[in-house]
C-alpha cells in the first residue's frame, strides 16, 4: 500500500500543510490519508502525481525506505558447533556403549543431553515498550525484511518468536505458526519445546506464511477478536538471526486487552538482552518510566567483573524511537531529551535500587552508566540509529562467544561431578564383593530403622515448614511496619523536599514512583534477609538427612560403610521440577555449577544462572527476589499515577496536601494488602517448592535401598563385576565427549 507519510517526508522534504496547499486540501484531511489503513482515494493520487510528476504506477509501487539489515559476524557457528558435536557424540556412541552398561545409566544420558540443549542455546532479544512506539518497524529494519505488521495503529498483540531458517525444525513447512493462548492465562506455549513435535502440535492453532500474523496477531486481523492465539513463531534469513533470536512483545498499556501486558511482563523476564522503546516526542514521560523501572528489576544480570569484560547494563537499551520527528532529528535537541529522560528515571529511584545488581554483578551503576544505555533510533536517518546499531552489533556478536565457554566449563564440571559419583559408585560395588556380611547385616539394619528414620525426617520437615510459614508471617509484619513509616503524610512531605521535587505534574509523577520503588526495596530486602535465613535450614535439613543414613547410626557395628548416595543432588534434581522456586531460588544460587542448571531449567539465561552461582553470598537472594512483585508495584504505581495526576494543587501549602492525597490513595486502592499478597504467594511458592524437592529426595533413597537390597540379596559376583565395568565404561564415555 503506498505509504503517503514516508513519500511527503523522505521524497518531497514538506510538512503536512505544504503538502496539503500544493495539492489543494486540508492539512487534516491528510493527517486523516496517512493514518488511515484503506487506500488513497484514486483521485488524491493524480493529484500527487500531477504535483510531483510521478507516475500512477511509480506511486502505488512506492515503499518506505528500509535500512539496510545490520551486518553480525555468524559468530553463533563456533557454540552450534560445540552443541551438534557433543549431542551427535551422545547420540551414536552412547548407542554403542549402552550395550555394555544396559538401562542403568539412561537416566544420565537424558539429564547430560537435557543439560547440553538448555545451556547452549542462543541468546534472547526482546523488544518491549508501549503500543505504537515502533517495535515491529525496528524489528524489521534488524532482520532487512518486512516481516512484522507495522501500521499507524497498535499492531502486534502476542507474543512472536522470531528466530533463524535454519532453526525452523524439520516437521515445520510453514514460514509461521500460531500457538493457542494458556487456558489459565498464566502458563502458555513454551518456546524451549519447539523441538517436540507432539508438544508443538497439540497448541498449534494456524500455520502459514507471515501473512498469518496480521490475521491473529494484529488489532485488525480477522482472527483478532477471538482471543484464541497467544504466541507465534516465525522463521526468517537473517544475518542477526544467526546469532540470536528476537521476540516481539505486545506493547505496554493498550488498555483493551489485559492479557498483552500479562504475556509481555512473564515473557521479558527470560531475556538476555532487553530493548526498551519510549517514543522521543513523550519521551520518559507517564508510565514509561514505571515499565522501564519494573523491567530493569526483572532483567537477566549477564555482566560480571570476574567472569567476563561485558560493560554493565551491556544488555539494556532504551531507546527514544521515531527520533526524526523531533525538531527534524536535531542532535542537540534529541540529546537533551535523553539526558532529560534519563534525570527523569534516576529521580524516582532510591540509591539502593541497584543495589542488587551490584551484588551479582560486582559493578558500580551511576549517571553515566546508566545514560550510556540511552540511544535514538528512526529509520528515517541513519545518523539517529548508528549508535545503537552499533552498540546491538558488538553484543549479539560477543554473546555467543561467552556462552560457548561458560557452556564449555559447565559441560566439564558435570563430567567431573558424575566422574566423582562413578568412582563412589564402583567402590561400593567393590565393597559389597568383598564384605558381603556387612551388607547384609546393614541392610537389615537400614529396614528395621527405616520407619523411625522417617518418621523423625518427616517431624523435621514439618519444623521447616513451619519455619517458612513463620518467615512468611514475619515478612509481612516487617513490610507492614515499613509501609506505615513510608506512607505517612509527614514522610512524603520530607521526600518531596529531600529530592527537591516541584508542584508540577511530571514531579508528582516522579514522587509517586519514587515511593512505590522505595516500598518495593523495603520488601526485597526483607525476603533476601529471610531467603539468607532458609538456606541455612535448608543446608541443615540436607546435613540431618545425610547424617541419619551414616551406618554409625545402626545399633550393629557395621564398620564405616559409605553410601554412594547423594543427598544434596537428589534434592537440587528434584527441585529443577519445581514450578516456581520461591526463596529456594537463593538456595540453588548457592549450589554452584548444580544450581546453575536448576536456575537454567527455568528460563534464567546461562550467563546470568553461572554470574549469580559465581557472585555467590547474597546473590543468590537478590536474584531471587529482585522480580518479586514486580507486576503488583507497577500496577499500584499506575492507578496512584492515574489518580493524582487530575488532583488540583493549592499554592499554600500544597507538599502537605499532596502527601494527605497520596496516603488517601494509597489506603482506598488496599495498596498494603497487594503487597501482602505478593509477599504471601512468595513464601508459600517456598513451601511448594521444598515439598517437591523433599519428596524426590525421599523416592530417591527408596529406589536407592532396593538396588541396594537386590545386589545384596542375589549376590551375583558376575552381575556386581558387569555393573563395575558398566561404570568404569560410562566414565569412559564421558571423558571421551568432545569439548
Amino acid at each position: 500500500m503506498f505509504d503517503l507519510k514516508s513519500f511527503r517526508e523522505n521524497n518531497l522534504k514538506m510538512t503536512q500543510a505544504e503538502f496539503a496547499n500544493h495539492i489543494g486540501v486540508r492539512q487534516d484531511y491528510v493527517s486523516r490519508l496517512e493514518q488511515s489503513t484503506e487506500q488513497i482515494p484514486l483521485e488524491v493520487l493524480v493529484k500527487i502525481a500531477n504535483f510531483t510528476g510521478t507516475t500512477l504506477d511509480e506511486l502505488i509501487k512506492y515503499k518506505r525506505p528500509t535500512p539496510k539489515p545490520l551486518e553480525i559476524d555468524d559468530t553463533w557457528r563456533s557454540a552450534d558447533f560445540t552443541k551438534r558435536t557433543i549431542v551427535d557424540y551422545i547420540n551414536e556412541c552412547g548407542i554403542r556403549y549402552r550395550s555394555q552398561w544396559g538401562e542403568n545409566y539412561d537416566k544420565y544420558i537424558s539429564e547430560l543431553r537435557d543439560r547440553v540443549e538448555r545451556v547452549i542455546a542462543k541468546p534472547k532479544v526482546a523488544i518491549v515498550g508501549h503500543s505504537d512506539v515502533g517495535k515491529s518497524r525496528l524489528i524489521n529494519s534488524i532482520i532487512g525484511s518486512e516481516k512484522m505488521p507495522t501500521s499507524w495503529t497498535p499492531t502486534t498483540s502476542i507474543t512472536v518468536y522470531i528466530k533463524h531458517i535454519k532453526d525452523r525444525p524439520n516437521y515445520i513447512e510453514e514460514e509461521a505458526w500460531i500457538f493457542r493462548t494458556s487456558p489459565d492465562g498464566i502458563v502458555g506455549w513454551d518456546e524451549k519445546k519447539l523441538n517436540n513435535e507432539e508438544y508443538c502440535r497439540s497448541w498449534k492453532l494456524a500455520g502459514g506464511s507471515a501473512d498469518i500474523l496480521k490475521d491473529y496477531g494484529t488489532r485488525q486481523g480477522e482472527m483478532y477478536g477471538t482471543n484464541e492465539a497467544g504466541a507465534a513463531v516465525i522463521f526468517v534469513d537473517s544475518e542477526i538471526l544467526k546469532n540470536c533470536d528476537v521476540i516481539d512483545l505486545p506493547g505496554f498499556g493498550t488498555g483493551d486487552r489485559v492479557e498483552d501486558d500479562t504475556m509481555t511482563l512473564k515473557a521479558k523476564e527470560f531475556a538476555d538482552v532487553l530493548i526498551y522503546m519510549s517514543h522521543a516526542g513523550q519521551f520518559m514521560q507517564g508510565g514509561s518510566i514505571e515499565y522501564l523501572k519494573e523491567a530493569i528489576n526483572s532483567l537477566n544480570v549477564i555482566e560480571n567483573i570476574k567472569e567476563n569484560e561485558l560493560k554493565p547494563l551491556s544488555n539494556l537499551f532504551v531507546i527514544a524511537s521515531h527520533a526524526h520527528t523531533v525538531d527534524g532529528g536535531n542532535p542537540k535537541s534529541l540529546t537533551t531529551i535523553l539526558d532529560n529522560g534519563c534525570s527523569r528515571l534516576l529521580q524516582t529511584m532510591p540509591k539502593a535500587f541497584w543495589n542488587n545488581k551490584k551484588e551479582i554483578s560486582g559493578h558500580d551503576y551511576n549517571y553515566d552508566i546508566i545514560r550510556s544505555r540511552f540511544f535514538t533510533y528512526t529509520t528515517d536517518i541513519e545518523r539517529l540509529r548508528v549508535e545503537f546499531e552499533k552498540e546491538i552489533k558488538i553484543l549479539v556478536e560477543k554473546l555467543p562467544q561467552i556462552i560457548n565457554e561458560k557452556a564449555k566449563d559447565f559441560v566439564r564440571q558435570y563430567i567431573k561431578d558424575t566422574g566423582v559419583n562413578m568412582d563412589n559408585e564402583i567402590a561400593e560395588y567393590n565393597n559389597i564383593i568383598a564384605e558381603r556380611d556387612k551388607y547384609e547385616l546393614l541392610l537389615k539394619e537400614i529396614k528395621k530403622n527405616e520407619p523411625k528414620r522417617a518418621n523423625e525426617n518427616q517431624n523435621r520437615r514439618m519444623d521447616l515448614i513451619s519455619d517458612i510459614k513463620k518467615m512468611s508471617f514475619s515478612s509481612v509484619e516487617k513490610f507492614a511496619d515499613e509501609y506505615g513509616r513510608v506512607i505517612s503524610t509527614d514522610k512524603i512531605v520530607s521526600i518531596i523536599k529531600e529530592k527537591g521535587f516541584k508542584k508540577k505534574k511530571e514531579d508528582i509523577q516522579s514522587l509517586v514512583s519514587f515511593i512505590n520503588s522505595t516500598l518495593q526495596h523495603k520488601m526485597q530486602d526483607i525476603l533476601k534477609g529471610h531467603s539468607d535465613d532458609l538456606k541455612e535450614k535448608i543446608d541443615k535439613y540436607l546435613a540431618d538427612f545425610e547424617g541419619s543414613i551414616k551406618s554409625n547410626n545402626f545399633s550393629v557395628d557395621v564398620g564405616d560403610i559409605k553410601f554412594s548416595f547423594d543427598v544434596t543432588k537428589a534434592f537440587a534434581s528434584g527441585l529443577a521440577g519445581a514450578v516456581t522456586f520461591g526463596g529456594l531460588a537463593f538456595w540453588a544460587a548457592s549450589m554452584g555449577n548444580l544450581g546453575a542448571y536448576i536456575l537454567v531449567a527455568k528460563g534464567v539465561s546461562l550467563l546470568s544462572a553461572l554470574g549469580i552461582s559465581v557472585a555467590g553470598g547474597t546473590a543468590g537472594a537478590t536474584a531471587a527476589v529482585s522480580a518479586i512483585g514486580g507486576p503488583i508495584v507497577l500496577g499500584i504505581a499506575l492507578a496512584i499515577i492515574a489518580a493524582i495526576s487530575v488532583f488540583a494543587l493549592l499554592s499554600g501549602g500544597w507538599e502537605k496536601s499532596l502527601a494527605k492525597k497520596i496516603v488517601k490513595e494509597y489506603d482506598s486502592k488496599n495498596c498494603l494488602m497487594k503487597y501482602k499478597e505478593g509477599i504471601e504467594q512468595f513464601w508459600t511458592d517456598t513451601v511448594n517448592a521444598f515439598n517437591v524437592a523433599a519428596d524426590a529426595l525421599d523416592k530417591e533413597w527408596k529406589g536407592y535401598i532396593c538396588n541396594l537390597e537386590e545386589m545384596v540379596s542375589s549376590y551375583n559376583i558376575g552381575d556386581i563385576q558387569h555393573k563395575i565395568k558398566a561404570a568404569e565404561e560410562f566414565k569412559n564415555f564421558l571423558s571421551g565427549i568432545p569439548l
